[in-house]
């Protein structure tokens, strides 16, 4: 399948409260903020707001993220950056009109919301993101362990 972006919005803005105590950064630290609607084989599957800390990873302000890619940009920057692992929730719910139209839903489709909170090789956290995905093109499976 061929992969592409739509950027909606790219900016450098002050962290909220609630931002900068999920991000551990201070409240009003610079904050990488991007919107994007992401496709596969040119049909839309997820609407994407990822949130990070511009202080991990300065190039994030720089990079065209219609071409580039996220976590390429965060491995290659200075210092690099490494995801590895994840606090991830799922919710269904039904979508608003804006959702409705840059995922194409024209019937009572429901949009899957995936909260996560990413960390890096150090434990600290990286990319605060709301991924919106298209209830029917979208399945979550995972490993269990104890």
């Amino acid at each position: 399948m061929t992969t592409r972006s739509r950027v909606l919005k790219s900016t450098v803005r002050p962290a909220t409260i609630d931002e900068a105590e999920t991000l551990r950064v201070g409240p009003g630290a610079k904050l990488f903020d991007m919107r994007r609607l992401r496709f596969l084989d040119d049909l839309p599957v997820v609407l994407e707001h990822n949130r990070l800390p511009l202080a991990l990873c300065p190039a994030l302000a720089e990079t065209d993220f219609s071409k580039a890619s996220l976590f390429a940009t965060l491995r290659s920057g200075e210092p690099p950056q490494f995801p590895r692992v994840a606090d991830y929730s799922v919710e269904a719910r039904q979508a608003d009109d804006t959702e409705r139209e840059l995922l194409e839903i024209n019937d009572a489709t429901p949009v899957l919301l995936a909260h996560q909170l990413a960390f890096n090789q150090d434990g600290r956290p990286l990319e605060l993101t709301l991924a919106i995905y298209r209830g029917d093109r979208y399945r979550f499976r995972g490993s269990i362990t104890s």
